[in-house]
């Protein structure tokens, strides 16, 4: 089952779940190291960049965590299809019988 690109696509589907689920968690552990350095809360005309950017960080943390969540869930029901639509033993010995 290792050969075909079926079987690949739930383990590239797993892996890229848990590395943007690692990105997330790393962007929530320095939130606060950002904040401080480049991030701002509010908005007066002559920090418009770093507005933006700060609302960039800050929607990036939620939007990897939920997104990593669903492609882990996704991989595995991937699998459980996979292997369900495998022919059991005794399903194969009924065949050539």
């Amino acid at each position: 089952m290792t050969g075909n690109p079926k079987s690949t696509l739930y383990r590239r589907t797993l892996w890229a779940g848990v590395v943007l689920g690692a990105i997330g968690l790393l962007i929530l552990l320095f939130a606060n190291t950002f904040m401080q350095t480049l991030g701002t809360q509010t908005f007066n005309g002559s920090n418009g960049f770093f507005f933006a950017l700060t609302q960039v960080y800050v929607l990036a943390a939620q939007g990897c965590l939920p997104f990593s969540a669903a492609l882990i869930s996704a991989a595995l029901v991937m699998r459980y299809l996979a292997l369900a639509s495998l022919p059991t033993k005794q399903q194969a010995t009924k065949q050539t019988m």
